[in-house]
């Protein structure tokens, strides 16, 4: 792409799991740079499984981010995202759920980068449990992380 704005990536596995099924992931990652405060990115996949007994399936996944840095200090992503696996393929979700989550990058001082993240996932289906054990479509979450660097 010009002036290297744009980049991406096509990316493949495949190959045969432990129970002996079958399975070919696709999975592409496209980044455009805005300028040097703001991008947008893209990240999709979708995996074929076919199983011993010749069932074939598939789940998939969209997400789009997009990045705001207004100072050097400080960096915002806003990243929402879409998975799909009605059909449980996976063998951990059987509905489909979106899921937005707002970043923030905080770099006070070299070397050390704190990212409080806030979360919001909902479902199609009731997935997520209470702390009470009662199942629901929706959940939040919020989350902190430091990463130090030397």
């Amino acid at each position: 792409a010009a002036e290297g704005k744009l980049s991406a990536y096509l990316n493949y596995v495949g190959g045969e799991d432990l129970s002996g099924a079958n399975g070919n992931q696709v999975d592409a990652v496209i980044t455009g740079k805005v300028s040097d405060k703001f991008s947008i990115g893209y990240n999709g996949t979708v995996k074929f499984v076919k199983t011993n007994d010749d069932n074939s399936d598939s789940w998939w996944a969209s997400a789009l981010y997009i990045n705001v840095d207004p100072s050097p200090k400080l960096g915002l992503t806003l990243r929402g995202e879409y998975f799909d696996d009605k059909d449980n393929v996976t063998g951990a979700f059987g509905t489909s759920i979106i899921q937005t989550t707002l970043s923030f990058i905080v770099k006070p001082t070299p070397g050390l980068i704190i990212m409080p993240e806030f979360r919001l996932d909902a479902a199609k289906d009731e997935y997520f449990l209470k702390n009470s054990g009662e199942s629901t479509k929706s959940t939040g979450s919020f989350i902190l992380a430091a990463i130090v660097s030397f």
